[in-house]
């Protein structure tokens, strides 16, 4: 099966240039909306089609600027046979370097032979393909040879509706999977046949009085032929061929009448079972109109589960559930930059588990890489509080929280994001540091670092950070989750001798903790296997966050809300 081994796009809708080495198998676009990743798609269908189905506008042309003519370049390699004869493609065909990405115009040894074809569109609006070869001068033989090879290239398109793929129409995957010897032809023309009579014996008796007045005025004007005439369905009009054949349901009601998603994993279904599978297959938004587990069995469909599978994909997508299914090496984050467009690869070896845990993150804008499951459940918490006082969410500015899982992990982390063009921020603890060097170069680099200060953990940050009044606020809700004798003799475990904390449920909430009791309460919360803030994940830390601190951030210590105000302000900052 023919593959793509390059893409070349000049001047193409929000692309003013674009170039891209795909992998064999399956390749699925990510990235902010209006980045450019269906026209990405558009572009390789409009240059492989050899036919622009829908008329070319000005806002086809990059800035509305049809004097800039539209270029798009697609090189083939791994031909088929069909697209190897030496007589009609020899001279044609060119060498294309894997190592290099580059074309020659003849092929070599250590040079997989590629055809390269090139669709052009200016300012009057039609497409001219050409074979790009430079021992062929004349462009109509370029042109013609062009369009001979890809009516022998099959392109299967899931984009939009489908539906003729589910009729007999000549190309559709349904063809490809009748037998060679299915002959539909001479049924159909018996009933075109039938249907021109049965129609005829009973629309005549309908229209008997109208039939009379045409043949009397015939008569009276020497038209002869008119003389005798009939009512009947017009034999140049009714000739029925294999695209009117659909399947149908148990009900009798066409396939072609299925929703987006069902024709797709449809079609994608039976694409693997045809005789002559298609070469390269087209999916825009793949994840339409499927709930999780039927995009799972169409991914599975389309071969992306089999690294072996010859059948090329190139798709788009918003879905988390796309994103964990596929591995790394099957996904590129689309980036436009003032219309030049990027690809970056995933690194498989940093990011692979955070595609599992946080495909969200890989579908956003901007990533802040929280230390643990703390201060994750700190910013959620605080995020509900400020929608409710009419801020937008952090997901509206296009912001997602990841868990690096540790303060070792965060450089690694954050490295993976910055470097496929993410915003990143961080937040994390100071009781212990991660690499100085590689954080430093994050931070040049123009990732934002938001941390406590010198030594305090996040457990810190909430006993000194908050008024004393909430602090002991924040005691009262943790005795409410994990009892408060077991909450009072952890606390009293860390109290001066001659101290000693009592606080019951029913009392009310009067003044606040002493400084004696914040530490303790520090101490106590931090203890192995019982830490108060993260013992139940990023629930707890959430719940007060939004309860507690959120209402109290005005009254906190400067520090605190400062770094707090800094990266929400920074979620906003993102035009």
């Amino acid at each position: 099966m023919a593959r793509v081994a390059k893409v070349r796009i000049k001047n193409f809708r929000g692309v003013s240039s674009f170039e891209w080495h795909p992998k064999p198998g399956f390749n699925c676009l990510l990235g902010a909306g209006d980045s450019g990743k269906s026209s990405i798609l558009e572009a390789i269908g409009w240059c492989l089609s050899g036919n622009i189905h829908r008329s070319v506008t000005d806002a086809d042309f990059h800035g509305l600027r049809p004097d800039n003519p539209i270029e798009i370049s697609v090189v083939l390699v791994d031909l088929p046979d069909r697209l190897l004869r030496l007589e009609t493609y020899g001279p044609y065909h060119r060498g294309f370097n894997q190592a290099t990405g580059e074309v020659e115009d003849e092929p070599g040894r250590g040079l997989d032979t590629a055809f390269s074809i090139t669709l052009r569109v200016d300012w009057n609006m039609q497409g001219q393909w050409s074979l790009d070869s430079n021992r062929v001068e004349d462009e109509i033989e370029r042109h013609d040879i062009a369009l001979r090879a890809l009516r022998r290239l099959s392109l299967l398109q899931l984009q939009d509706e489908c539906t003729t793929q589910l009729t007999f129409s000549r190309g559709s995957v349904l063809f490809k999977l009748a037998e060679e010897t299915l002959e539909l032809n001479g049924p159909l023309a018996e009933a075109s046949r039938e249907a021109r009579s049965i129609f005829g014996g009973a629309a005549n008796a309908q229209l008997e009085k109208t039939l009379e007045q045409v043949r009397l005025i015939a008569g009276d004007l020497g038209i002869g032929s008119a003389a005798g005439v009939t009512a009947t369905l017009d034999a140049s009009q009714v000739t029925l061929r294999p695209s009117n054949i659909a399947l149908h349901d148990q009900t009798n009601v066409p396939l072609t009448r299925l929703g987006l998603g069902s024709s797709r994993l449809l079609i994608a279904g039976l694409q693997q079972k045809a005789r002559e599978g298609a070469d390269i297959g087209l999916i825009d938004e793949l994840e339409s109109g499927l709930e999780p587990h039927r995009i799972v069995r169409l991914l599975q469909a389309l071969g992306a589960k089999h690294p072996t599978s010859k059948f090329q994909v190139f798709a788009t997508t918003h879905s988390p559930v796309v994103v964990r299914e596929l591995s790394a090496e099957q996904l590129f984050r689309v980036r436009n930059i003032n219309g030049a467009i990027m690809t970056p690869e995933i690194d498989p070896e940093s990011m692979q588990g955070g595609l599992r845990m946080y495909p969200e993150a890989f579908l956003s804008q901007s990533v802040i890489v929280c230390e643990g499951a703390g201060e994750v459940g700190l910013l959620r918490g605080l995020d509900l509080y400020r929608i409710e006082q009419g801020y937008p969410s952090l997901t509206a500015h296009g912001t997602a929280l990841v868990n690096a899982g540790g303060y070792g992990n965060i450089p690694s982390r954050a490295e993976a994001f910055h470097k496929l063009g993410y915003r990143v921020a961080i937040l994390r603890d100071d009781d212990a540091q991660p690499n100085v060097k590689r954080e430093k170069a994050l931070v040049d680099g123009g990732c934002l670092l938001a941390k406590w200060p010198e030594s305090f953990a996040l457990e810190h940050a909430v006993f000194r950070g908050l008024p004393a009044d909430k602090s002991l606020e924040i005691v009262r809700r943790v005795m409410e989750l994990y009892g408060s004798q077991s909450i009072e003799q952890q606390i009293n475990n860390h109290m001066p001798a001659e101290e000693k904390f009592d606080f019951h449920l029913t009392d009310d909430l009067i003044g606040g903790l002493t400084k004696d009791e914040v530490q303790a309460c520090i101490s106590a919360s931090m203890e192995e296997d019982k830490s108060w803030l993260k013992k139940r994940g990023i629930g707890v830390m959430e719940e007060i966050a939004y309860t507690v601190i959120g209402p109290a951030l005005d009254d906190c210590q400067p520090w605190m809300r400062e770094e707090i105000n800094k990266l929400f302000d920074w979620a906003a900052d993102y035009a």
